[in-house]
């Protein structure tokens, strides 16, 4: 009859009790910089262009999405 054999209990990837490690600051002030990135072109599309060109292209930035 078959048995269940153990894990090796010295397996870096079978530790139960670690935690995740934090996500690195440098990942962070990436994705906050991208963030920023989008907006501030955004203000800038709008500040050109004016609300209505601005409108109609996210419109259909959000239409061509799907």
């Amino acid at each position: 009859m078959p048995t269940m054999s153990q894990a090796d209990p010295t397996h870096p990837l079978d530790d139960a009790g670690e935690a995740d490690p934090a996500p690195s600051r440098l990942g962070i002030a990436l994705l906050a910089g991208g963030g920023m990135t989008l907006v501030l072109a955004g203000l800038l599309l709008w500040w050109r262009e004016g609300d209505r060109l601005f409108t109609d292209g996210l419109i259909a930035a959000i239409v061509a999405c799907f």
